[in-house]
């Protein structure tokens, strides 16, 4: 059944948007996520004097960053080049996600757009891309707004912007995402959504967040795209 549904959600989406941190590499393999997010903490306290409530306990610094913006505009600016910074370090030892080479592929082969749609820094994407080989296959690249840390998923903002760089409506396109985030965005844009369970507990979460399909592995993608 989630093959059928698959290959259907493909077959009328002529643009495949794809989260960049989970289906296209593990951005934070060798840099964990959570020391960057204790990292932005540690620069709101030395600016600010104090922790807000609103950053504590977040593990995620894209979060920190984005509950930052309610907090402090100049700090929101700084810490914005801070988590920029991290994740073109992080890159350069990203571990690429199985199978997505021959994915990539795959929709090249098919006649199909790909466009990478992300929460990450623009400049950490093209150094993956750069490093990896990979640039060639993808038609754009749409990564989160430096002066606005609100306009992130699951603000349908950068799925908007992605369709209208390729010219077409989002609801030509399928999001590929490993969170709920992803989910949301795609749901409030039109967009259809894969939800990509690469952990355990993954697939409970997106499901709950109403992915219109699971996968778990990537080949999953390869085999139905090249079945249309």
């Amino acid at each position: 059944m989630t093959a059928d549904a698959l290959a259907a959600i493909l077959r009328r989406s002529p643009v495949i948007l794809l989260d960049f941190d989970g289906p296209v590499c593990s951005v934070f393999a060798g840099h964990p996520a959570a020391q960057i997010a204790d990292d932005l903490r540690a620069l709101a306290y030395d600016q600010l004097g104090l922790l807000p409530a609103a950053l504590g306990g977040l593990p995620s610094p894209h979060d920190v960053l984005r509950e930052c913006a309610g907090v402090s505009r100049d700090l929101a600016l700084s810490m914005e080049e801070t988590l920029r910074n991290a994740e073109v370090k992080a890159v350069q030892t990203a571990t690429p996600t199985p199978g997505i080479e021959q994915f990539l592929a795959a929709c090249q082969e098919t006649g199909h757009q790909l466009a990478i749609v992300t929460n990450n820094a623009a400049a950490a994407v093209h150094a993956y891309l750069a490093r990896s080989g990979l640039a060639d296959f993808i038609q754009h690249i749409e990564a989160r707004d430096p002066s606005d840390p609100t306009l992130m998923k699951p603000n349908l903002h950068l799925i908007h912007r992605a369709a209208q760089a390729l010219g077409v409506s989002p609801e030509a396109c399928s999001l590929i995402g490993d969170q709920p985030t992803d989910i949301r965005a795609a749901q409030a844009s039109g967009a259809a959504s894969i939800g990509y369970a690469n952990k355990p507990g993954k697939s409970d979460a997106l499901t709950a967040a109403g992915a219109d399909v699971i996968i778990n592995n990537i080949s999953e993608l390869t085999a139905a795209i090249r079945a249309r």
